[in-house]
Order: structure tokens, then sequence, then C-alpha cells
């Protein structure tokens, strides 16, 4: 598969992963940010704040088709070395919104795509770290 199917899949999951946030109590502040300043860290895929209990979330997307390497256990792929610049772009997100204060996790949307079905098997981790 080549590289352009495969960013096309990710983003269609960021879209399946925003609205399942949505309906399930979170409200979206950002997705695919990127820290301006310096050089680049790497990218928060979705920012969601839960209404509930106002804790920011920081929610990493993997998605894979169904059939293909690793589409059982999408997560698997944030390896130690992505939470780490994870961590680093999460801190650089709450100090330019000034939100240090503000109570944080970083969680994992793991969806497989089923793409003749046209449907997902999404699992939605809290809390993930290392």
């Amino acid at each position: 598969m080549d590289q352009e199917q495969n960013k096309k899949i990710g983003k269609q999951g960021e879209i399946i992963a925003a609205n399942y946030l949505k309906q399930n109590g979170y409200r979206i502040l950002d997705m695919n940010f990127q820290n301006k300043f310096g050089y680049r860290v790497g990218e928060l895929d979705i920012v969601a704040s839960e209404e509930k209990t106002g804790e920011i979330a920081f929610v990493e997307v993997k998605t894979r088709r169904k059939g293909s390497p690793g589409s059982a256990n999408p997560e698997l792929a944030i390896t130690r070395a992505k939470y780490r610049r994870l961590t680093r772009i999460l801190g650089q997100y709450l100090r330019q919104k000034h939100l240090e204060d503000v109570s944080h996790r970083l969680d994992a949307i793991s969806i497989e795509m089923d793409m003749g079905s046209r449907k997902a098997n999404l699992r939605h981790l809290k809390y993930i770290y290392y």
C-alpha cells in the first residue's frame, strides 16, 4: 500500500475518532496541532476537553486496514519514542495555550477499518503511559 493511501486512511480514522469523542461528551479543541516555533517535535492528532470532568485528553489515533499487519492492535504502533515525542509536544501545547494547571491525560484511539463493509472497530484507551 502506498504512502498516499495510508495518509487517507489515517485522516479517515481521525474523523471517525473526533466524531466518537463528540458523541461521548468531549469538545474538540484542536486537530493536527503542530508546534510552530523551532524544530518540529511532532503532531497531536486530537486535543479534546471531556465535558463532565474538564480534563484535557490528548488523543493519538492509530488506524489500520482490517487484515493488514498490526490491524488487530493498531495502538501497539505507539512506541516508547513516539510516547516521548507526544509528551513533549503536549507540554508545548499546554504552555502555548496557558493551560499548564489544567488536568490532562494522554489517550489512544485504535481503529481497525474494514474497507469492504465500510465499518470501523474502535477502542478508546484512556491514560496511556510507559
